[in-house]
């Protein structure tokens, strides 16, 4: 595999890496920030109209109705990705099945939106019978679920509120042995009140129990746990449930319902109350005030439903679709004055709105955002920067541990981390799941703290529960979840040493050196080796083959056709033996002591994983890759060649800003890469 850079998409800065893969057919294509023609001038390149990703088009639907806890994308196909990302703007496509999708979610949102009671003071009842149970059937005159064994009833519930809530279910037990029925209620998963039923069939009781619950859908569970069956006594214990209802204990606030239809109209007065209703919605939808014209045909809609005898709210309720299915809201739609011109101008203030909030919070400007276009004052470097401190503080910038942190740096791909269960008896979804937490709140400190990227790869702490705490061999946590804990005096950096991800880039039994090599390279040093020639399969390696992790690799790059890539990928992994395949610390492998030795492909030699990760926070390689890798996702494009003296810019920029995240958001959101643009021919 000699050669392993040439022919590759991309630039080279002096140390042989690639700046660019290849695009999703596999080829290695022009760069939209790559066209002949532009002359001497900088060129700020293009982006393909952006269709919302799956998680965009969740939030932006959810925000444009005030809230409303949605996830229509549950059920769309998996957005494409290309160069690592899930919102590179020339994969994402519409297909006929998703447009359909898009359709009936407008309807279903528009519907849940228009019949919303407010926030707060709602009450949500489902009826057990209806629900349907893992056990028994329906009885006493379709009036209550029998569980007449062990089971459970789940329904799904939709708070457009979080707070303090009361989960009621009226039950009664039929009562036979020693114990009385038993009922668990529970809240997506996690118990929350156990309770014996004393209730019967003479009079059956309400059960409250009163819990915190965050807005959005939440899954409310009542189970039957002690089932008991006599047949020679004739004795019989079941639970017999006849409904669950959420009642929420927040104070009333104004419905979603009434903060769409602002205007009640007289008779007559239907098009100018639609206008006012339809207007406010478009801006809402469309991330920019509409056109006179663009109302108008809006109108028009509500005006033939009342014709054809539909009420008002049916005929904005259409209004509402033809909104929700327009381009204007699937795609982050920006205009160029000339088409096909080649000359860089400026986003429009709407448009660097969008950019901006999808961006940081992978979602729609909010009101002040939209306030500073009305204003045309986006185009002020300091007050985008303003915008960005003010966003980081909020809530929605979570979307970049999720989206950004969730994909660059595999964070998502710990939950899905398959082991060998005889190998690794403790390694379960639990300890998976606080894998994944550990990594997201770690992540989150670089969004909140202004702490140096560079921190990434060196920090002396992280956060572990009960479960993690026993993985690393701390002790557990005082309270009840996640705590923050100082990892001075044990062998542990920063992201790279974390369990999840040492986890992620292992073989269900063993460990992978080629896995971690090739991530350091291309996800911290944006190196990228192409993929092994055709035929050739690198199996995971075999314990019961003998020796160590490098003795074995040392045979595999006996293989010229191996050695060239494998001798850069090989030496980075290496470094890390110290960590097993599930992130666990150990110093022997295979009976011998581990040698995790290796060197970086600029030369720099280390001889544990502490020293690399501290030589990689200082390469110029870990600075420019950080800034590429966001430079990618905040664009939706892959830089190119063109975009050297904007990388350059950032770069400069946020070291001079001390390497925060903040920093680097900042030197992106201000630059002209991110606020110009141009056509092509």
């Amino acid at each position: 595999m000699s050669g392993c850079y040439s022919g590759l998409n991309g630039f080279d800065r002096g140390s042989g890496q690639d700046g660019g893969e290849t695009d999703a057919s596999g080829d290695a294509g022009e760069s939209e920030g790559e066209t002949e023609g532009v002359g001497d001038e900088l060129d700020p390149g293009r982006v393909t109209m952006h269709r919302l990703t799956n998680a965009e088009y969740d939030n932006t639907i959810s925000d444009v109705f005030f809230g409303l806890p949605l996830e229509p994308s549950s059920v769309f196909p998996a957005d494409e990705v290309s160069l690592g990302f899930d919102n590179i703007s020339d994969v994402l496509s519409v297909t006929p099945v998703l447009f359909e999708l898009y359709e009936r979610s407008a309807e279903q949102a528009i519907e849940l939106a228009l019949t919303s009671t407010g926030g707060g003071g709602e009450v949500e009842r489902h009826e057990a019978e209806d629900v349907g149970g893992t056990s028994g059937q329906p009885c006493c005159g379709g009036g209550f679920w029998a569980l007449s064994s062990n089971g459970e009833i789940a329904t799904t519930m939709s708070l457009a509120t979080g707070g303090e809530h009361e989960i009621v279910v009226r039950a009664y037990g039929q009562q036979a042995g020693a114990d009385l029925p038993h009922m668990t209620i529970s809240v997506d998963g996690v118990a929350i009140s156990e309770i014996d039923v004393t209730a019967t069939s003479d009079a059956p009781a309400e059960h409250t129990v009163v819990t915190e619950i965050p807005a959005g859908n939440h899954t409310v569970t009542v189970a039957f746990t002690n089932d008991f069956y006599d047949a020679a006594a004739g004795l019989d214990r079941n639970l017999y449930v006849d409904y669950i209802e959420l009642r929420s204990l927040v104070a009333p606030t104004d419905s979603i319902r009434d903060r769409i239809l602002t205007c009640e109209p007289a008779p007559g007065q239907e098009a100018a109350c639609a206008d006012e209703i339809l207007r406010a919605m478009g801006k809402r939808a469309w991330r920019r005030p509409l056109t006179d014209e663009e109302v108008e045909g809006l109108v028009a809609i509500v005006q033939t439903a009342l014709i054809d005898g539909q009420s008002f709210e049916q005929g904005i309720a259409l209004g509402l679709q033809a909104l929700l299915i327009s381009p204007y809201f699937l795609f982050r739609v920006e205009i160029d004055p000339d088409p096909t011109s080649l000359v860089p101008h400026p986003l429009n203030d709407y448009e660097l709105a969008s950019r901006l909030s999808y961006f940081v919070w992978s979602t729609m400007p909010d009101d002040e955002l939209m306030a500073l276009a009305d204003e045309g004052m986006l185009s002020n470097p300091v007050v985008i920067e303003g915008q960005v401190q003010r966003m980081l503080q909020n809530e929605r910038a979570d979307a970049l541990v999720k989206n950004f942190a969730g994909q660059w740096l595999y964070l998502r791909n710990i939950e899905a981390v398959v082991k060998d269960y005889e190998a690794y008896p403790d390694f379960d979804s639990e300890l998976q799941a606080s894998m994944r937490t550990e990594a997201e709140l770690f992540f989150q400190t670089f969004v909140t703290e202004g702490r140096s990227l560079t921190e990434l790869l060196t920090a002396e702490e992280t956060f572990v529960d009960a479960r993690l705490a026993e993985h690393y061999g701390l002790p557990a946590p005082a309270g009840e979840g996640f705590e923050r804990v100082s990892l001075a005096g044990m062998p542990r950096r920063g992201l790279l040493t974390q369990p999840g991800i040492m986890s992620v880039l292992s073989h269900p039994v063993t460990t992978s050196p080629v896995k971690r090599g090739k991530w350091v390279l291309e996800q911290l040093m944006c190196i990228h080796p192409p993929p092994p020639p055709p035929g050739v399969e690198i199996p995971p390696l075999d314990p019961e083959i003998g020796g160590t992790m490098r003795e074995q690799l040392a045979q595999h790059r006996n293989d010229p056709s191996c050695a060239a890539c494998h001798s850069m990928m090989d030496p980075i992994g290496l470094g890390l033996e110290h960590y097993d395949a599930v992130g666990r610390y150990r110093d022997v492998d295979a009976g011998m002591e581990i040698d995790a030795s290796g060197n970086l492909p600029t030369g720099e030699a280390f001889t544990n994983g502490l020293e690399m990760v501290a030589l990689l926070a200082d390469s110029d390689d870990f600075a420019y890759c950080t800034t590429r890798k966001t430079l990618t996702y905040a664009l939706g494009r892959d830089p190119g060649v063109s975009d050297i003296p904007y990388v350059d810019e950032i770069i400069a920029e946020m070291q001079a800003r001390d390497m925060t995240l903040e920093g680097l958001l900042v030197a992106i959101a201000t630059n002209d890469v991110f606020r110009m643009r141009r056509g092509e021919q």
